[in-house]
């Protein structure tokens, strides 16, 4: 089986991160910001008029908030249809086919948002877009996850994360350098536009020169390919003990699957209880949106702006803020192994909600004559954005996709990460007219989602840290109860630490044997001489 420069193992895996997952997770964050970021542009104002909210007022202002959050929020619902899609086509085309598909469509779309002349074509660009976005967004994290090892899955798909910030960044950075441009043509928001065109052909040319998820090849019956890509991934012999285990116990809970299988046991307990795992998959998607993060992603600057600082300051201090959240997101890539999903999802979610509440406490003292709570706020955005990569930027991918069995892996991702994209379209949607009709006590409503994640996660989130998606799976199909199922995963990753300490310690007693022998064998010779 021929690979990028003939790479295998772990090698392999960090070229497919560079080049599939990197552009595919870039893009998604540059194209969630850069709508946001140029709706401030003179420009983009004089070509769309119907979206301006900075020269007007009353009741004209309230319904161009209304057509702005229409038009920037059209990609999440683009989006959230992409990801439907591929609970048909994902386990139809295979996850590369998907992600080849998902990439025509957004260059397609970037196109046609490039191009735009007027606000119908652009907000049907934006979802043609969207809808390769949502494509590959809900079937990238599947490929990774089905083709990482179990103590780098975590890794491999905190990287999705890190790449979705780095995009926001760089489109807060770009839009705000070119609405400096001394220039009355669009092409000081149509030439940074092109940013996700050129992602999605990078995605194009690289796609198909990584394997396909043995899992999925598993499942549609092509066992001499699956045990060739496990082979490949885990650079190990084709024939050798592992990839025969790691085969037997992929075709296992294929096997059990499918004696339920039926695109409507996805929304039934039954015994694989997978509306329960639908259900914690789809909320983690809508915290991680729901709980005030795209409200800074889109409207970073507008923040600043109702807690009274100039237009200016504003959105350098909201690209600053994206920027640090960028760096912010090496906390869970060094923690996601050590602290586990649950803990950094409940430490991001205490935090966030400490910090909402202190948005909304300091935006409703700021006056013309004290600006002292608009400083304490710009501190607390900051730290929001530092607590939210810790639990909500990756980790929630990852999540979702590790509590889902294969069979039904690919629809699951679809809905979740559908979830994801329409609570993002409702966050883009209604923070226009939060911004204007609520002003600071717009905050409240997200420091509220942001504190009912704490128990959430505590009684109904298991650990899924140190097992494999078939462990995962067995945890679930042995659970009585969704209110058992928390303690029994924290059982089953203590017996499998326990198994693993014995192992070392028989291996490490061979060794210290065999040491002894070496040295009882040199005597010998020793005496013999």
């Amino acid at each position: 089986m021929k690979t990028l420069l003939g790479k295998k193992g772990e090698t392999l895996q960090e070229l497919m991160n560079f080049c599939v997952v990197v552009p595919v997770f870039l893009a998604m964050g540059f194209s969630l910001s850069f709508g946001g970021g140029v709706t401030g542009y003179k420009t983009f104002y004089a070509l769309f008029p119907e979206i301006d909210t900075t020269t007007t007022k009353g009741s004209v202002k309230s319904h161009n908030s209304l057509i702005q959050g229409t038009t920037v929020a059209s990609l999440n619902l683009g989006a959230a249809l992409g990801c439907l899609s591929t609970m048909y086509l994902g386990n139809r085309l295979g996850r590369r086919r998907t992600v080849m598909l998902g990439a025509i469509i957004a260059l397609v779309g970037t196109i046609l948002q490039c191009s735009a002349f007027s606000l119908a074509q652009l907000i049907v660009a934006r979802m043609v877009l969207g809808s390769g976005l949502g494509m590959m967004s809900s079937t990238v994290p599947v490929w990774q996850s089905e083709t990482s090892k179990v103590h780098k899955r975590g890794h491999h798909v905190i990287i999705d994360g890190i790449c979705i910030a780095a995009g926001i960044a760089l489109a807060s950075w770009l839009t705000f350098g070119f609405s400096k441009a001394e220039t009355t043509s669009s092409w000081n928001w149509r030439l940074p536009c092109m940013t996700t065109g050129i992602l999605a052909i990078v995605v194009m040319i690289f796609t198909f020169s990584f394997p396909e998820s043995p899992r999925w090849l598993a499942l549609k019956g092509r066992t001499d390919e699956a045990r060739a890509v496990i082979a490949l991934v885990d650079d190990v012999e084709p024939h050798s003990e592992h990839t025969e285990f790691v085969l037997a116990s992929i075709t296992s809970i294929n096997e059990l699957s499918a004696e339920t299988a039926s695109f409507s046991s996805l929304f039934k307990y039954g015994k694989e209880k997978m509306l329960y795992r639908l259900i914690l998959a789809s909320a983690t998607q809508m915290f991680s949106q729901m709980s005030g993060s795209a409200l800074i992603t889109y409207y970073s600057s507008q923040l600043f702006t109702t807690i009274g600082l100039s237009k200016d300051l504003s959105k350098i201090l909201g690209a600053t803020d994206l920027t640090f959240k960028l760096i912010c997101c090496a906390i869970p890539f060094f923690t996601i192994e050590k602290a586990g999903r649950r803990r950094l999802l409940m430490t991001a979610a205490s935090g966030m909600s400490v910090c909402m509440f202190a948005l909304a406490i300091c935006g409703s003292q700021v006056t013309d004559d004290n600006l002292v709570p608009a400083y304490v706020a710009i501190v607390f955005a900051f730290l929001f954005v530092a607590f939210y990569p810790i639990g909500f930027l990756g980790v929630n991918f990852l999540y979702s996709q590790e509590v889902i069995t294969t069979r039904y892996r690919a629809p699951a991702s679809g809905i979740s990460t559908a979830v994801h994209w329409l609570s993002a379209f409702v966050v883009a949607l209604t923070t226009p007219i939060g911004f204007t009709s609520l002003g600071w006590k717009f905050y409240l409503v997200w420091a509220a989602v942001a504190l009912s994640i704490i128990p959430s996660v505590y009684f109904f989130y298991p650990e899924t840290t140190g097992l494999s998606v078939e462990e995962i799976d067995q945890v679930f199909i042995d659970s009585p109860s969704v209110f058992a199922t928390v303690g029994l995963a924290e059982q089953r990753r203590k017996e499998k630490a326990q198994e693993a300490a014995v192992v070392a310690g028989e291996i490490e007693q061979f060794d210290e044997t065999k040491k002894a022998e070496e040295q009882r064998e040199q005597a010998l010779v020793n005496n013999r001489v």
